[in-house]
């Protein structure tokens, strides 16, 4: 049997990751969210914990606001959150805030009241029109602006209907068989809730109308209301100073009389209801997106991500729980929302401070279209302020409440994202992904035009019972060579092409030297099938080695991972069969 070298040359696509695609960082941030988003399932186990020892004496009514306070301030100083509150059907809210450290109180009651009333209604809302302060402590009154939104009740929202949830819309009384544990399941499940109506001020009004403020508070190290000189505490300054209006100059001194709820109830009067409060907003929690989200579902959920009402132009997402009580007939019924907010500026700090100045771009987006960023190493946010009239046109820099009925901040699909130069690639990785419906153990290579780069990108999914379904992406840079190709003219075409046409020709050779003597008593003897099919693979080894010479294309990149290795493992297969 012949015995000659075979020349094998393996020339592979010209892109090379620098570093190493690092596989373990979709696995990190995995984790660094599943940790932040399973924090407040703990947070609301400890509140119902609460609940059931009679922590909250009055049941989160408006007594209850300052223990409350006490314990966010607690939950907040625990674990790293960024506002945790409630609101009631009654329109009672209470929160503590993280950055900037403040209580918020708002009284029960709706807004949107007539000030030229000269009724009962007007007389008991009085202190509540009088109860707004400006940005240097004066009492100003709290009259809507056109486009704010306000809660009339249906018969004094004292109607309780079926929950529009689908358990609760559920009819009882067609279960099958009449099972008696079937019944009692169903009507358990069954939650009710008072009724009332959203509607929107505008100029075409006859009248202004009125509403309840939502109350910002300076506070304690303990977290209570305070606007006792040296006891405002905030954690973005150092030790403890004292109460500002929102000015930064004015002392604030509030000693507002009256039968508040906070009081008491039952015409009690006092005056530390407005204590330590410095800025008043027209907010209502019944007509939140957390607030109505949570009311239809009847069930612990994420809220899509969505402007905050302050601070503005903050993205954030908000986890909410619903609260109930048993009425007098044993009724489940519908009583407010526990919430918490989370930033997601926390999770851009968390990829920008990681991964900013490496070789790798991480970034969030939100599966569901039209496929929305979270957030992003590159420092992107993915909003824009705009005019509400005119939405091609930025908003330009006015008052903070004048830009609230002015303008309005809108999201950035991913695919037009262009916050940061890196953003294209951003955008171009996260559609060949989702061409390929986002498999998690592929790297899909990017070709971005407007970096002249190749990016290899891996998506991971991030998903929730709640309702949170988010893709984690993972860039990694990739070098492209264009000089690592053989052509006609260079030294290396020479070695290349004399091995692999003797190669050919001395294998072709001896194949028809066989053929032709194969009817002597020696190749008789022999297995002929196994002899002939080794040297026809090597002769066509030697060929394939020429597919090395030519500039590189895609077809080419394919051709040559996989032709020499098919025909070296076939030229070696006759041999190991004889």
């Amino acid at each position: 049997m012949c015995k000659f070298l075979l020349f094998r040359f393996l020339l592979l696509c010209p892109i090379k990751i620098g570093s190493g695609f690092n596989f373990e960082i979709g696995q990190r941030a995995h984790e660094h969210l599943a940790q932040l988003i399973g924090m407040p399932t703990k947070i609301q186990q400890l509140i119902d914990t609460y609940r059931t020892n009679k922590a909250f004496p009055h049941n989160f009514e408006p007594p209850d606001r300052d223990i409350f306070l006490v314990f966010g301030d607690a939950m907040l100083k625990t674990f790293p959150h960024d506002l945790i509150y409630y609101g009631l059907e009654d329109g009672t809210f209470v929160g503590h805030q993280l950055q900037p450290r403040q209580g918020m109180y708002r009284e029960p009651g709706e807004s949107g009241y007539e000030l030229n009333n000269n009724t009962a209604t007007m007389g008991r809302m009085q202190k509540h029109l009088n109860s707004c302060v400006d940005e240097a402590g004066g009492d100003i009154p709290c009259i809507m602006r056109s486009g704010e939104s306000y809660v009339e009740c249906i018969d004094d929202c004292n109607v309780v209907l079926k929950c529009p949830d689908e358990l609760s819309q559920r009819n009882c009384s067609q279960i099958r068989n009449n099972s008696a544990d079937e019944m009692f399941d169903c009507e358990s499940s069954i939650k009710w809730c008072t009724s009332y109506k959203i509607k929107t001020f505008t100029h075409n009004h006859v009248n202004n109308l009125g509403f309840i403020p939502r109350t910002a508070y300076c506070v304690d190290f303990s977290g209570k209301p305070t606007q006792t000189p040296g006891e405002n505490s905030d954690l973005g300054k150092n030790g403890l100073g004292n109460c500002y209006n929102s000015n930064g100059v004015t002392p604030v001194h509030r000693n507002i009389s009256g039968d508040f709820a906070y009081c008491g109830g039952g015409g009690i009067i006092c005056n530390t209801t407005f204590v330590g409060g410095y800025q008043s907003l027209n907010y209502d929690p019944r007509f939140r997106p957390w607030y109505i989200n949570t009311k239809q579902t009847q069930k612990p959920n994420w809220v899509d991500p969505y402007f905050f009402f302050y601070p503005q132009q903050q993205m954030g997402i908000t986890y909410s729980h619903p609260i109930y009580t048993t009425d007098e007939k044993g009724r489940s019924v519908f009583t407010g929302v526990l919430a918490l907010d989370f930033t997601l500026q926390g999770i851009a700090s968390f990829l920008t401070e990681n991964y900013k100045n490496s070789d790798t771009i991480v970034a969030v987006v939100e599966e569901a279209e039209p496929n929305y960023l979270i957030a992003s190493s590159t420092g992107s946010t993915g909003i824009r302020q705009v005019m509400l009239d005119n939405p091609s046109q930025p908003c330009p820099e006015i008052d903070e409440e004048d830009a609230r009925v002015q303008c309005e901040t809108v999201r950035i699909p991913v695919a037009r994202l262009s916050q940061n130069p890196l953003d294209a690639a951003i955008s171009q990785s996260f559609e060949a992904h989702k061409n390929e419906n986002f498999p998690e153990n592929k790297l899909v290579p990017s070709r971005v035009d407007d970096l002249d780069a190749i990016y290899a990108s891996q998506t991971r999914t991030f998903s929730t019972e709640e309702g949170i379904e988010w893709k984690i992406m993972i860039l990694s840079s990739v070098d492209s060579h264009s000089g690592d190709t053989i052509m006609p003219g260079e030294k290396e075409f020479a070695f290349l092409v004399a091995p692999a046409v003797i190669g050919f020709v001395v294998c072709s050779v001896f194949l028809f030297l066989f053929a032709k003597d194969r009817n002597q008593n020696e190749f008789v003897a022999s297995d002929q099938r196994l002899t002939k099919a080794f040297l026809l693979s090597c002769a066509l080894l030697n060929a394939a080695s020429l597919s090395m010479i030519g500039p590189n294309t895609n077809a080419m990149c394919l051709t040559r991972m996989w032709m020499l290795n098919f025909f070296f493992v076939l030229t070696l297969v006759p041999l190991l069969l004889k």
